[in-house]
């Protein structure tokens, strides 16, 4: 029988499939579906374990919570025998004042009854208006003592003090207004010198004294009856207090609310952690999925990603090298300062000079070098030592490389051979302008690095760090308005040599901090404030 061949076939079963499927039908409908049935179950997934989750919880957060609560209770108890038990301060005065209080209560309280007799007298109430006034005079200092006792506020305390040393003190004033009337009345009615017989006598004025001084003398009591009643009642709780003693320590009682304190703290934080896992863990399941997606999304692209880098990496080589310039100053102490010698028998001055040596031997290719030396008028009268610009080309070998560095080590060797620490004063400020200059005219994409050879203590007639114990903070100068800073946005400072011959650790400490307050102000990095001259990495 005869077949018709492959490819007519193949195209036949392909156009009934085109003919049964309809036009909506693609692979990117197809494909979208797909991935919303699958997010579609992974949310399901992530409700049901989130549900799981809090149900599982619920349980242990109960039982959390009444933990909690019960530790209130107990805290409250803590409280409550913190407020009775006695201060470690009190113990040893306790009984005398206990009884000083008592005294002061019982006499005010007396004192009170009589007042209150002495106001129902007129009335002529008999045994009732003893029976009242004893009534008023227990009551009133007991109804303070309970308030103040209720309440166990220290600013209620202190109120109730405020108001009666008040009312006391307005009573005395009140009162001293009436002696002064008192003496006032004395005064007019005193007997007249001369008394002539023949003349008829003047009329005698009216004597209104009375009237004037009783509403004084009525406020006057209404201020020592509040001042004595609340004073008796303060003195009542200060009574009690000692007196209620009931033996427990104060200091274990606190210890013991601090405990109960931190373990409700805990429970919180437990409680909290309970109530967020469902949440906790819906957002680590998402961040999870999400990374997992975007992490196969980035492995297909990785690939095209490396091939374009391994293509165009020869192209942005000259850019990268000519990023990797550096801008080398460094700036070498020839003051006074550095003239002393160590248990080597070396001055600080000479080991500067050798760590500018190691230095000059360790330099990259591309780098551009300025040694420049601090004097005592390091700006006006810039002391340039050396400068040197190193090829980009280090040669196939390092050889242009090693050349460069060996002229650079013979020459700055000749030029500090005859160099000294003659100069009487210490400029750094100075040498740090001249350093920026430097810097701005170095190319933006170039590093730029600042190493000091120096002791740091910078001593010129406007500005003297070395003279005082302790240097002041650099705010203080700032505020003042003595410095100016120059522009060292950018660059890596390194301090290397900052003995502390002569001074104390406190100075060499505020001298530190005065100079991380002026790099940071300057807008440079302080990589390295030390008294080693350990040679820093310059190349990265």
């Amino acid at each position: 029988m005869w077949q018709a061949p492959f490819y007519w076939r193949k195209r036949k079963v392909l156009r009934v499939m085109n003919q049964e499927l309809p036009e909506s039908a693609n692979g990117d409908q197809i494909g979208f579906e797909s991935m919303q049935s699958v997010i579609t179950n992974v949310e399901n997934y992530c409700a049901c374990e989130e549900r799981r989750i809090r149900l599982r919880n619920e349980a242990e957060i109960l039982a959390l919570r009444a933990e909690f609560s019960g530790l209130l209770i107990e805290e409250r108890n803590c409280e409550d025998r913190l407020w009775h038990a006695p201060r470690p301060t009190e113990r040893k005065n306790r009984r005398l004042r206990a009884a000083y209080h008592w005294c002061v209560t019982i006499f005010l309280t007396i004192a009170g009854f009589i007042f209150a007799v002495l106001a129902f007298e007129p009335f002529d109430l008999g045994w009732k208006g003893y029976l009242y006034a004893l009534g008023i005079a227990i009551v009133v200092p007991f109804l303070v003592e309970k308030i103040i006792e209720r309440w166990r506020a220290e600013r209620l305390l202190r109120w109730i003090a405020g108001l009666a040393g008040a009312a006391a003190l307005l009573s005395v004033v009140v009162l001293a207004a009436v002696r002064g009337n008192l003496f006032a009345e004395a005064f007019k009615s005193s007997t007249p010198v001369v008394v002539i017989e023949d003349e008829p006598s003047a009329p005698e004025a009216q004597n209104t004294f009375y009237e004037q001084n009783v509403p004084l003398l009525r406020l006057v009591m209404m201020l020592l009856a509040f001042a004595m009643d609340l004073g008796a009642g303060l003195a009542l709780h200060d009574a009690w207090r000692p007196a209620s003693d009931s033996g427990e320590n104060w200091v274990e009682l606190q210890k013991a609310l601090q405990v109960v304190r931190g373990r409700m703290t805990e429970l919180v934080y437990q409680i909290t952690a309970l109530q967020n896992e469902p949440a906790v863990f819906a957002a680590r399941f998402w961040r999870n999925f999400y990374r997992a997606a975007l992490t196969h999304n980035v492995r297909s692209a990785m690939t095209k990603l490396l091939l374009t880098v391994v293509v165009l990496l020869p192209l942005f080589h000259a850019d990268a090298v000519a990023a990797e310039r550096i801008t080398l100053v460094m700036a070498v102490d020839l003051t006074q300062s550095l003239a002393n010698r160590g248990p080597d028998q070396k001055t600080d001055f000479q080991k500067n000079v050798e760590s500018v040596t190691q230095t000059l031997a360790q330099i990259p290719a591309g780098c551009r070098v300025e040694i420049m030396g601090i004097t005592d008028r390091s700006f006006a009268q810039p002391y340039v030592l050396l400068r040197a610009q190193i090829a980009d080309d280090p040669g196939h070998f390092g050889e242009r490389l090693q050349a460069a560095r060996r002229e650079l080590v013979r020459t700055w060797k000749k030029r500090s051979q005859n160099l000294l620490p003659a100069f009487p004063f210490t400029d750094i400020f100075g040498v740090l302008f001249v350093a920026s200059q430097t810097f701005e005219q170095s190319p933006e994409s170039s590093r730029k690095v600042l190493i000091i050879l120096s002791d740091m203590r910078h001593h010129t007639p406007d500005v003297d760090l070395e003279s005082p114990r302790l240097v002041p903070e650099f705010e203080k100068f700032q505020k003042k308005g003595k410095l100016m800073l120059p522009n060292l946005k950018g660059v890596e400072v390194y301090v290397l040599g900052v003995d502390g011959t002569g001074k104390e650790i406190a100075y060499w400490l505020s001298l530190e901090k005065f100079w991380n307050g002026y790099f940071a102000a300057a807008g440079a990095t302080l990589k390295s404030y030390t008294a080693l001259r350990s040679i820093p990495q310059i190349t990265k």
